[in-house]
Formats: structure tokens, C-alpha cells, sequence
């Protein structure tokens, strides 16, 4: 008998892709590897498209297909591969509802019923897209078709189609060399890195961010409204999913959901949902000024602190530069040691020792702090303050920190000072990012360009074939042993993100 955890080490691998509704489509500007995408169809629609659950919706009207526990599973054609074709195929599934599980899918001939593949389909959010090499005959594949079976699974799940820009599909690729700037760039600068409204769209915004910001990438810019226009349907409205695909219209209560608004008041600093935002940051403080919430973050650092900088620039209000610097105060007094960074911990019962130097959580308290910095001191009331001065003592000593714990390949790991915990793409790509604004801002000069080059060089050798990067561990949403410190890799398109931060430095 398998058991699901065990599927580890051919977990999936994951992308988004360039699709036609009905035929297939060779990818322009990909000189090193020669793919294909090729769609889709459930053969029963009948049976394809159960409603979604009570109190959940997909993103952006997207269409999907549905795969319950019976035995029959689901059928897909695959009509339009090419004939005679020789090289790899995988199959993609994109993830319109988390179903909270830790879900197999087996993929077998429609017809033969070989089996042919398998997903490990573990906590996903929404838009997120997993990855399996196909063992079959593509002459066999086209005729049968495939046909999805869940294995342990409880609840249905829910895939979205096969779209011209998104969805599921198949990924032909005929040869696996690594990646090059134009295969991610090409993926993150369009609506393949979408992400569910909050710090991962958050991520892929900054990125973008800064490509535009510090090499006038217009194609970045063309995302950057892409994007809003898919959450800022007009001049008044927010309209998202989160996570979970929870319905969220015009509100805003997660404090983890705040990056997005550092790029909103870059390009439209007079839509109203920044209101809801700053008013969110505003109930962190008492009537006389006093800091409320007991839990800490280091995501504050980068999804509360840093939006509010740039909105009291952008919106020309010293009042959120002064909330900023109290959140991020309360992170480096009560979430930093000698030892290093905690993710999470609480100002009244300490700091929670099982999330010391996670590497993406150490990322993100790097980030929130330089970025912050970075304008703050660039602001009269703040040039040559103490409180910036010591932020810069901080992210210069927890930088060198995370520096002792680099790996000799460039990276690190999910968790940075455990070498038994396996290399971890957005700790990799978070923290070479702060490193890269620290460095051009003068407070890590020790980092070098080269060096920064060294972990882009790194970070390419685990692209998918298109441009997604993989060997990123699942957001915090089951067992913290099972997703952090085990050996389950995902792709997760906010990654890109870190990589454009980075790119946009070299």
C-alpha cells in the first residue's frame, strides 16, 4: 500500500502556460528548449462541473472541471497533440479550491487504464499549478485520452479549464535544458503569475515593481495593470478570493494580505481600498496610541510595515510612517535574538522556537525592513534618525547571519541554520533580494553583484522548463514537519516575484 507522504520525492513540479482553447500553441522567444501547450477537455461534462463549495468562488469567472472520489474518476481528452511527437509530456492541473487535504491524484490511459502518473496535490491555494511527467506512448495518449482518479481523497476537487493565458493543460517539452531570462521573465510579466489577492500576488507585484521601477520594463508595467485590473475592477471596488477561495469583496481583515498595496499606491494611490487597508493598521493602535495585538509576524515586516511607507510617501501622510516603524519595532524587539529570526512568537508568552530561521519567514523580515528603510531615510523627518539607524544594525546583523548559513551552491535551505532541511527556492530568492537592495542602498556592500549573480545562477538550475520556479515548500498550512522541514516541493508562482527583485539588480 503507498502512502501518501511518501510521494515526496516525485512530487510535483508544476507551471502555468500560453494556452489556446482548441489546438495547441508553440511558445515564441524560447531558444533553449522547444515546448508545446496542448488543452484539456473533460469528456463528460455531465459528470466535470459540480458546483463549488457553499461560501467559496473561483477567481475571475474562470471556467474549471471538478474531480470526485468515484471509482470512475474523471475522463480528459487529448485531442489536438501533435502527431509523431517524441519528447516529454506533463500534465497540469491548476487548483481553483484548497480543499485543506494532503490529496493524491493517479493519472492513467482512458481507455487501458495504465497508469501513467501521479500529483501530490498537498494544501493548495488558489491558481496554484502541479506537475506530473506522464509515462506513456503519445500516440496512445492521444487516442485514449487520460483519466483522473483520486486516491485517499475525501473531498472533490476543483481544477481550472484549459484557458488561452491560465487553467490546465499539457506541457510538451523536448528537451530539459535549464531555463534563461526570457523563459521566467516572459511567465512572471504576464497573467500566468497571477495569485490569489494577498502576500502572494503581493510578491509577484513587488517584483514586477521592481523591474519596472529600476529598468524601465514596460512589459512588467503592462502586468503590474493586468493584474490590478483583474482585483480593482473599477474605481471602487476590490473584488477577491483569498486563500482558501473564500469570497472577500471590498473588505480587508489579514494582516498577511497588506503587500499588494505597496504596488496599488505606486499606480492608483486614489483607490478607495487603501482605505481599508490603512483603517485595518489603525486598529492595531489604541485611543492613546498604544500598540494592541499580542501575536507577531515577520510577515509584518514586509505586508504591513512596507505598504504603509510607501502610502504615507505616496499619500504625503507622516502618520503611516509612524504606525510602519512601531510594527516594525515590535517585530525586531519581541521576533529577533542572538540566534537568530522566529517567524512567529508573542509579545507576552516569547517566541515560537519551531519557527526559528524558517527561511522564507526570515525573508520576509529582511525585506520589510530595507525596503521600509530605503524611504524612510530618504524623508526629512526621518534623515539620520535613530529608529532608521537602528533598523540598518539590524538587517546588517541578521544579514551576516544568514550569510554563515549559506550553502556552497549559493542557496540555502527551508530552514537556514538546519543543513538536514533541503534547499528552498524562495528563501534562496527572498533573501538575495533583500541582500540586492541592501547592497544598492550601501548597507551590505559585502555583497557584491557577483555575488548576487552566483544565486540567480543557482535559482535558474530550478526552473521548470517555461520558466515557473520549483522546490518551494507549501505555504503554513498543514503539519509544519510534513511542508517545512520535509522534503514536499511545490511551484508557486509568487516566487517569481523574488526573481524579478533580483534581476531587476543586475
Amino acid at each position: 500500500m503507498l502512502n501518501r507522504r511518501n510521494f515526496c520525492s516525485t512530487a510535483l513540479l508544476g507551471t502555468s502556460s500560453l494556452l489556446l482553447a482548441n489546438d495547441f500553441i508553440e511558445i515564441p522567444n524560447f531558444d533553449k528548449v522547444h515546448l508545446q501547450y496542448v488543452p484539456i477537455d473533460p469528456s463528460e461534462s455531465n459528470k466535470s462541473k459540480l458546483p463549488v463549495p457553499k461560501g467559496h468562488r473561483t477567481a475571475f469567472n474562470y471556467t474549471y472541471f471538478s474531480l470526485d472520489a468515484s471509482p470512475d474518476g474523471l475522463h480528459l481528452n487529448c485531442n489536438n497533440l501533435p502527431s509523431n511527437y517524441k519528447g516529454d509530456i506533463y500534465l497540469r492541473l491548476q487548483v481553483a479550491i484548497d480543499t485543506r487535504m494532503e490529496d493524491e491524484v493517479e493519472v492513467y490511459l482512458g481507455r487501458s487504464n495504465k497508469k501513467i502518473g501521479h500529483l501530490s496535490i498537498w494544501y493548495p491555494t488558489g491558481l496554484q499549478v502541479f506537475q506530473t511527467l506522464l509515462d506513456c506512448d503519445p500516440t496512445l495518449l492521444k487516442a485514449e485520452g487520460l483519466r483522473l482518479k483520486q486516491y485517499h481523497g475525501k473531498n472533490t476537487m476543483y481544477f481550472y479549464s484549459t484557458m488561452d493565458d491560465n487553467g490546465s493543460h499539457l506541457l510538451l517539452a523536448e528537451q530539459t535544458q535549464k531555463t534563461d531570462d526570457s523563459n521566467w521573465m516572459q511567465m512572471l510579466c504576464s497573467d500566468r503569475s497571477l495569485q490569489p489577492f494577498g502576500w502572494t500576488e503581493g510578491c509577484t507585484l513587488d517584483g514586477l515593481q521592481e523591474l519596472y521601477l529600476r529598468q524601465n520594463n514596460k512589459q512588467a508595467l503592462q502586468a503590474i495593470q493586468s493584474h490590478l485590473d483583474k482585483y480593482l475592477i473599477d474605481e471602487k471596488q476590490l473584488v477577491y478570493s483569498d486563500l482558501f477561495a473564500r469570497p472577500k469583496d471590498n473588505t480587508f481583515t489579514n494582516l498577511e494580505a497588506g503587500l499588494p498595496f505597496a504596488t496599488i499606491a505606486q499606480h492608483r494611490p486614489q483607490h478607495p481600498s487603501i482605505n481599508l487597508f490603512v483603517d485595518y493598521c489603525k486598529n492595531n493602535f489604541d485611543a492613546e496610541g498604544n500598540y494592541i495585538p499580542d501575536g507577531l509576524s515577520t510577515e509584518g515586516c514586509y505586508t504591513l510595515a512596507y505598504p504603509l511607507v510607501q502610502l504615507g510617501k505616496i499619500l504625503n501622510k507622516p502618520e503611516l510612517f509612524e504606525l510602519a516603524i512601531i510594527e516594525l519595532e515590535k517585530r525586531i524587539n519581541y521576533l529577533a535574538d542572538e540566534t537568530g529570526v522566529y517567524n512567529i512568537g508573542s509579545i507576552t508568552k516569547g517566541k515560537t522556537i519551531e519557527r526559528r530561521n524558517w527561511g522564507r519567514g526570515y525573508a520576509w523580515f529582511l525585506l520589510g525592513i530595507v525596503k521600509s528603510a530605503e524611504i524612510l531615510q530618504s524623508q526629512s523627518l526621518f534623515k539620520n534618525h535613530s529608529k532608521v539607524n537602528k533598523m540598518k544594525e539590524t538587517f546588517r546583523h541578521y544579514s551576516e547571519l544568514a550569510l554563515s548559513f549559506q550553502r556552497p551552491d549559493y542557496s540555502w535551505g527551508a530552514y537556514l541554520d538546519q543543513p538536514s532541511t533541503g534547499f528552498e527556492s524562495t528563501a534562496t530568492a527572498g533573501i538575495a533580494a533583500a541582500f540586492a537592495n541592501g547592497n544598492r542602498i550601501g548597507w551590505l556592500p559585502e555583497f557584491s553583484k557577483s555575488d548576487l549573480n552566483h544565486v540567480y545562477m543557482r535559482l535558474l538550475n530550478s526552473t521548470t522548463p517555461d520558466g515557473f520556479l520549483k522546490n518551494v515548500t507549501q505555504h503554513n498550512a498543514g503539519d509544519i514537519n510534513l511542508l517545512q522541514r520535509g522534503s514536499y516541493r511545490v511551484i508557486a508562482q509568487y516566487a517569481l516575484g523574488f526573481m524579478g527583485q533580483i534581476k531587476a539588480h543586475l
